[in-house]
């Protein structure tokens, strides 16, 4: 068998031959150099070359050149590229469909008494441009109230028949509105033309035909208003009203009213600054006098509003010209504070003002009263409040207010013992401390449901007056609303007033010819109104109404008794 011999052995072979005869040629050299003879001539001088030893680290040689860089500039220069952006159609989103809108309403109705009543709104569409419209309304009824008389809880009822008491409201009124770019411009016209009688007296021992007991107010009145809506609060936001009314009545007394008001606001390192400022003059005529009145006032406030708190600073100045010029200052001042998450919410303040006591303003809350009054404005000194607010949740909110007030010139009603029947009102007087403490809650469930709960407890102290004349202690009201899917609507309001006292007189035994002032007790009540609408269609509609439910016979005003039970029924009409 051939084997082939490798490389490898070959190469030991041939290394241990070299070997082998290095050894034998040192050895025979060795003996040689011992028996040699050398015989130098000459100047030659033999020497052994240094030995350098080779590195370990062997040094790589660069091979490659270097080639170096000179200086050099770039000449940059700027290439127009236009480029011309396509605008994006912005987005359409499509949400609820707006509610449809009718021009007109009609409402006409009848109740118990024979009481007729109709009622139309005509009013221009929906407009970004402009907005107008009419309103009418009359409501007429001739009650008759017999054989009662309210008086005092332990007092024994007294009977008799009343005067006629028919009554007829009737009122016209237009209204208008511009919108500009940042303002609107709006204005009204209204005529009212309201007659009732003054039916407190004893029509038993004195019947009187109709016509000696009517009064009748005829009342003009116009107005204007320019609002801004700047969307910068550092611009100077404005609102300018300037009103005008007639009021004359059926004795051939006259007012005439002017008045001009407003208020500037901007911004203020922030904040806001808001001026409000008032010019009211009127003049009151009788047969036998006239009586011109003016208030002048300028309130400037700084309000400031963070996170948790709010607070108004600010004072006014007033000037009353009413015979001779009177100043007033009052301060202005409310603070309050979120101490966690808008449900308790402490407030505090202090303010004051002065109310005039104008013909109209007195006939509007009192209609009973005599055409020839003898006015005075009421200038409440201070009126120290506070208390707390906030919500419960998201549809519970509430209130509470404690206020102690001093006020000059406190107006109350009496009636007029100077005329045979007693059956009209003149007004007193008095400076009075004024301590009211107040409640309300309120819950809202969407349109659905919505229900209000308010109740004010009053204290009079007074200076000269034995009592705050028609001026209850205790007032509380209770008011729902109800929506069944926009199709049922109820509303009802239930209301309790505490006890009131009138002024009278009795002979005082204790002195000759004399007279003694007696509070005379109108006992509260509890009432209640219902109404009930059905919307047959979105046009078409029923209503019905009910009042003093509980059918309570109590006076408002002394001597004048109030309808018991009434009820109306009618139907409306959008077109």
């Amino acid at each position: 068998m051939n084997k082939k011999i490798s490389f490898k052995t070959i190469s030991c072979f041939f290394a241990c031959f070299l070997l082998l005869q290095t050894s034998v040629s040192f050895a025979q050299g060795k003996d040689t150099l011992n028996s040699m003879i050398i015989i130098g001539t000459g100047s030659f001088k033999p020497t052994i070359t240094d030995a350098n030893k080779i590195s370990d680290n062997p040094e790589v040689s660069d091979s490659t050149k270097k080639i170096p860089v000179g200086p050099y500039t770039i000449d940059s220069k700027r290439i127009n590229t236009p480029f011309s952006v396509e605008p994006i159609v912005p987005a359409q989103i499509s949400g609820e469909p707006l509610t449809k809108l009718y021009n007109g309403l009609v409402k006409i109705g009848m109740g118990n008494y024979t009481t007729p009543y109709g009622e139309v709104w005509y009013n221009h569409l929906r407009s970004k441009e402009i907005a107008y419209g009419i309103h009418l309304k009359h409501l007429s009824s001739s009650p008759t109230y017999k054989n009662f008389e309210n008086t005092g809880a332990f007092s024994k009822p007294s009977f008799k028949n009343y005067g006629y008491a028919g009554y007829s409201d009737n009122q016209i009124g237009l209204y208008g509105k511009k919108f500009l770019k940042e303002h609107t411009l709006s204005g009204t016209f209204d005529y009212q033309r309201n007659v009732f009688h003054y039916y407190g007296y004893d029509a038993t021992i004195n019947k009187l035909a109709k016509d000696e007991t009517v009064q009748r107010f005829n009342l003009f009145s116009a107005s204007t208003e320019l609002r801004s809506h700047y969307a910068k609060p550092e611009r100077f936001n404005h609102d300018i009203r300037l009103s005008y009314y007639n009021l004359m009545d059926l004795y051939k007394s006259s007012e005439n009213n002017i008045k001009a008001d407003g208020f500037l606001q901007t911004a203020v390192s922030g904040e806001t600054l808001k001026i409000n400022a008032l010019v009211d003059y009127y003049n009151y005529k009788t047969k036998s006098d006239t009586t011109d009145n003016t208030i002048i006032a300028l309130n400037p406030n700084f309000i400031a509003a963070g996170e948790k708190y709010h607070a108004s600073l600010g004072v006014t100045a007033a000037m009353d010209i009413l015979g001779k010029s009177k100043f007033y200052f009052y301060p202005n001042v409310e603070l309050s504070y979120n101490i966690f998450e808008d449900i308790i919410i402490p407030y505090a303040g202090v303010t004051g003002g002065l109310k005039k006591n104008s013909f109209k303003a007195i006939t509007d809350e009192n209609p009973f009263v005599r055409s020839e009054l003898t006015t005075a404005n009421t200038n409440t000194k201070f009126d120290f409040y506070g208390g707390l607010k906030g919500t419960l949740s998201s549809k519970i909110a509430y209130t509470t207010r404690v206020s102690y007030a001093s006020v000059n010139n406190m107006m109350m009603y009496v009636n007029d013992f100077s005329d045979v029947l007693q059956n009209k009102f003149d007004v007193i007087f008095d400076d009075a401390e004024v301590l009211n403490v107040r409640g309300e809650v309120s819950y809202q469930n969407r349109e659905k449901l919505r229900i209000n709960l308010r109740g004010d407890y009053y204290n009079y102290k007074m200076k000269t007056e034995l009592r705050a004349w028609f001026k209850p202690q205790v007032e509380i009201t209770l008011s729902a609303n109800y929506n069944l899917k926009d199709k049922i609507v109820v509303r009802a309001d239930f209301f309790y007033i505490d006890n009131q006292f009138a002024k009278t007189f009795e002979k005082d035994p204790l002195v000759i010819g004399g007279n003694k002032v007696v509070a005379k007790e109108l006992k509260g009540v509890f009432d209640a109104n219902l109404g009930i609408e059905y919307r047959y269609t979105k046009k078409l509609g029923f209503f019905l109404n009910f009042n003093n439910i509980a059918s309570q016979s109590y006076n408002k005003w002394y001597r004048y008794p109030t309808q018991r039970f009434g009820f109306m029924a009618g139907l409306s009409y959008s077109f």
